[in-house]
């Protein structure tokens, strides 16, 4: 979320990562104070970051959240967005869109890591409030990032496309530690 030098995250921002890949892309952010950035630790607590952004804005209507959240986690628990409109919230939503839950296509692959895809850059139609964009590029992300930053009247709903194979090296070790102790542990 750095363009150059200069980054997107103030003091009036607060990361909220979900679990997985997008706690592993959060990694690498440099945030100031020990508040603005929010994740659960444990993976059964996936589709944590959507309803934490709703939370985070009620405690501190001063901070504007940033989310990071996969597709498979945002099926679960991403209709709450409609409260964010319903009470003139305005977080920016960035959805890893990789069409599956990827820590568990590492771990064993099969079809059962695919999630039907949702055109999550319509979200916004069906809650009533906020702007979608579709991005599929490393441009069109900064820009549609940018445009989310300038406008703090509404929220923004990015659904960034990625392919299923494109995993952080962090994430990938994670996967293959726990695939090899599922694969020791087994009677």
């Amino acid at each position: 979320m750095a363009g150059g030098t200069h980054t997107v995250l103030t003091e009036k921002t607060v990361v909220i990562a979900d679990v997985g890949e997008s706690l592993f892309a959060a990694a690498d952010l440099h945030v100031r104070h020990r508040f603005e950035f929010l994740s659960p630790a444990y993976y059964t607590s996936m589709g944590f970051a959507v309803p934490a952004a709703l939370g985070a804005s009620f405690a501190d209507p001063s901070l504007r959240p940033i989310v990071l959240v996969g597709d498979g986690a945002f099926q679960m628990t991403g209709t709450e967005l409609a409260s964010c409109v319903r009470y003139g919230q305005a977080p920016i939503v960035i959805i890893l869109n990789n069409r599956g839950y990827s820590t568990e296509r590492e771990i064993l692959e099969g079809p059962f890591n695919d999630v039907h895809e949702w055109q999550y850059d319509n979200v916004c139609n069906l809650i009533g409030g906020g702007r979608g964009s579709r991005v599929g590029t490393q441009r069109e992300f900064e820009q549609n990032l940018a445009a989310a930053f300038a406008d703090h009247s509404q929220l923004h709903v990015l659904n960034v496309l990625l392919s299923p194979g494109d995993r952080s090296p962090g994430m990938v070790r994670l996967a293959r530690r726990l695939g090899k102790k599922l694969s020791t542990d087994k009677p």
